[in-house]
């Protein structure tokens, strides 16, 4: 029967294409010539309304307007036949037998007088009709051939849908996940192996029990039933995968964390009829993402929460305090003599010191409070719902816990002390970043007073205000340096004995937020306390090599400027080397440049100093010891010092002309420096009469107000111009 229904489906597949083929073309062919008779005869009803009783015999026109006008002929015949029946105009193209023909009516005021006949050969058309049954009797024996084939292979596509299905299920066997179908009734239809072992049923048991029966889900957060997603899955009509952590309860009662997708299957009616959840064990990546959570919130050595997550809680703190009455307070907490242990017994040591450290000090603590490592030997500590003065004596007891510790490795005991700040966290706090400054603020100060004490953060205090003014200043310089506002003054010395070559020194100043020139004197302690007089000082030397060939433009050569280096500056990395590049950057000899270096720093550290000094004393640099005489040592330190000026400070200078004891200090000064082959300098040289002491004693130059006031430094070969200082007694000295 099927073999008979393919021979007569390809008998009427071969037969009905060519007809079908032959029936469009034809009516299209027949359409297309009757427009063309219509076209024609409509050009030819209006030569006879403009000539009735003429245009039957204008035969050139006529035949123009049959062959070209308003559409060519293109092989077609073309006739003109009068209402009487005569032929009046024939256009022969000579169409190849069969032929169709079509004809339009010729009017004259609604009158025919005559018709236009077209002629057209249907040959092309019977030539295709036998190509395109050519195709359909080809492409017939190819479907009839098809569907043999076909209904060979239906029997091995049954087969194989079997097969297919069997490797299905082994498949479900092998996978890693738990696969469990059901039946739109949420019946339990089956399970694979790996979901028998993960729910304790086997499928035997859990066939047609319910799915909530088999698959218990709880929250392993809270531990609470939750739904399972397949019902959601099956109402939606959309796969649907459980967002949150979820764990499965098995059959013994015991619990796995899981990850759950399911999805509903449809018919082809589009009718859910089961449904099948996927999941699969995670408890070792949910381990594992647990871990990574806590790295990044706690201090990996010492088990305490991190700088950021404390940060975070003091945020909390803060809300809470700005949303009730609870008050809260922040401590810091900074090691004395921590570096003593790491210095003597290493890095491994300072870490077991720490872990001990975080062990002792969160024993004072309550659960609710909050121990933070911030990085370091620096602890920080959140103390919840706690008054000010409970926080002080908690305080207390931790700075007395660390006290008594003794720390012990390779046969030394170390003793550490801690200095701890408080701030109060209330409604009126500003911010979080803020509340971290106090605490420091107030933590450096405990370490000012003398380490190993409480000091609390109030606002008012003197020295609280001068630390958090210190900090304020750390930012502002900062932003001065990246905006180019720093600004370099000169104030020449005079010399007091035979002319030479001129001297100067180099000041600073800083052009403030509002364009206020600001005194050194307000800004360098902060810059020296909080590291930033290296780059401070780095930008002068370059500044001042920069702007030297306009110095000597102004005030003539040969030149020596005086540069002050910082303390800090001293002990930098690369310091020499960075010199070194900017002369010959700018191409300047290196005795051009002095370099002046405070006694304090240089004792400060002795032979980091002296390296460098010798360094560039190689070079050809010249150097000065300034404020000499304020320091404790004696003179014997000099020896080791290339040094060529020597600065008498100023405060011995500025009375010598009415305090005698000044005026020998000074004078032994001199002869000490002359005695070690140094020139002297003389500073706070304010007025003739001192000036005059001065060179009576024996200084080599003189330096002050009573010898010149401090001037810009000109940036290019314009004069010094009129003096921009500020008023007299404004600064304490010529560094200033």
């Amino acid at each position: 029967m099927i073999k008979v229904l393919i021979t007569l489906f390809t008998a009427l597949l071969a037969l009905a294409l060519p007809a079908a083929w032959f029936g469009m073309n034809y009516s299209a062919a027949a359409g297309a010539i009757s427009t063309k008779a219509e076209v024609k005869a409509e050009a030819l009803s209006q030569l006879a309304a403009s000539t009735p009783d003429l245009w039957r015999y204008n035969e050139h026109r006529i035949r123009d307007l049959l062959m070209r006008q308003p559409l060519d002929l293109n092989g077609d015949t073309a006739r003109v036949i009068a209402a009487d029946g005569d032929l009046l105009v024939e256009v022969d193209g000579k169409p190849r037998w069969p032929v169709i023909h079509r004809s339009a009516g010729l009017y004259d005021n609604g009158v025919e007088v005559g018709r236009v006949e077209v002629i057209h050969s249907i040959h092309p058309l019977l030539i295709g009709t036998l190509s395109v049954g050519v195709g359909a009797l080809l492409l017939a024996l190819g479907v009839n051939f098809g569907l043999r084939v076909l209904v060979l292979r239906a029997g091995a596509a049954v087969k194989a849908l079997d097969e297919e299905r069997a490797r299905a299920q082994a498949i479900l066997h092998s996978i890693s996940d738990a696969v469990i179908a059901t039946d739109a009734g949420d019946r339990v239809d089956y399970l694979n192996p790996v979901a028998e072992a993960l729910t304790g049923w086997t499928l035997a048991e859990a066939r047609g029990r319910d799915l909530s029966e088999v698959v218990r889900l709880i929250d392993e957060n809270s531990l609470e039933p939750i739904e399972n997603p397949l019902r959601r899955a099956m109402h939606e009509h959309q796969p649907r995968l459980f967002e949150g952590s979820a764990a499965l309860v098995r059959r013994d009662g015991s619990s796995v964390a899981i990850e759950e997708r399911a999805a509903p299957i449809v018919n082809e009616d589009g009718k859910v009829v089961g449904a099948v959840t996927i999941f699969g064990d995670v408890s070792a990546a949910r381990s594992m993402a647990l871990r990574i959570t806590w790295a990044a919130t706690h201090d990996t050595l010492t088990g305490l929460v991190n700088r950021r997550e404390f940060e975070a809680r003091v945020e909390t703190a803060l809300t809470s305090a700005r949303n009730s009455d609870l008050g809260h307070v922040l401590c810091y907490l900074d090691l004395d003599q921590f570096k003593v242990v790491n210095d003597t017994c290493g890095h491994a040591a300072g870490d077991a010191l720490l872990k001990q450290l975080a062990t002792l000090l969160q024993a004072h603590l309550r659960d609710s409070d909050t121990l933070a490592r911030l990085g370091g030997d620096e602890f920080g500590v959140l103390l919840q719902a706690c008054p000010l003065e409970r926080a002080e004596r908690i305080a207390a007891e931790l700075m007395a816990a660390v006290g008594a510790l003794r720390f012990s490795w390779d046969g030394k005991v170390f003793a550490v002390g801690v200095s701890v700040g408080l701030a109060a966290v209330t409604a009126q706090s500003e911010s979080t970043a803020a509340l971290l400054s106090a605490a420091d603020s107030a933590c450096y100060l405990a370490k000012e007073q003398g380490r190993n004490r409480v000091c609390v953060y109030r606002s008012a205090d003197v020295d609280m205000a001068r630390r958090r003014q210190d900090m304020d200043w750390t930012s502002r310089l900062t932003l001065a340096l990246e905006q180019q506002r720093f600004v370099l003054y000169y104030q020449r010395y005079r010399a007091l004995g035979s002319a030479g070559e001129q001297h100067l020194e180099i000041l600073l100043r800083l052009i403030d937020e509002q364009g206020a020139v600001v005194l050194p004197g307000s800004f360098l302690p902060a810059a020296e306390r909080y590291n930033l007089m290296p780059a401070i000082d780095r930008w002068v030397i370059a500044e001042v090599c920069r702007r030297y060939a306009g110095l000597t433009e102004s005030l003539g050569t040969p030149l020596v400027c005086a540069i002050n280096l910082s303390g800090t500056s001293l002990n930098t990395e690369g310091l020499a080397d960075y010199i070194l590049e900017q002369i010959r950057l700018h191409d300047i000899a290196p005795a051009s440049l002095c370099f002046e270096i405070t006694e304090t720093a240089a004792i400060n550290n002795l032979s980091r100093t002296a390296e460098l000094m010798k360094g560039l004393s190689d070079n050809g640099f010249r150097f000065a010891l300034d404020d000499f005489g304020t320091g404790t040592s004696s003179f014997g330190y000099l020896r080791s010092l290339p040094v060529n000026y020597l600065k008498i400070d100023g405060h011995f200078v500025r009375q010598m002309d009415k305090d005698p004891m000044d005026r020998a200090m000074t004078e032994s000064i001199n002869r000490i420096g002359h005695i070690m082959g140094l020139k002297t300098v003389a500073e706070f040289a304010e007025t003739d009469l001192i000036i005059d002491e001065l060179r009576a004693v024996g200084v080599d130059f003189a330096q002050g107000y009573g010898v010149e006031r401090p001037r810009p430094v000109p940036d290019g070969p314009a004069g010094p111009g009129p003096s921009a200082a500020p008023p007299a007694g404004s600064e304490p000295s010529p560094r200033a």
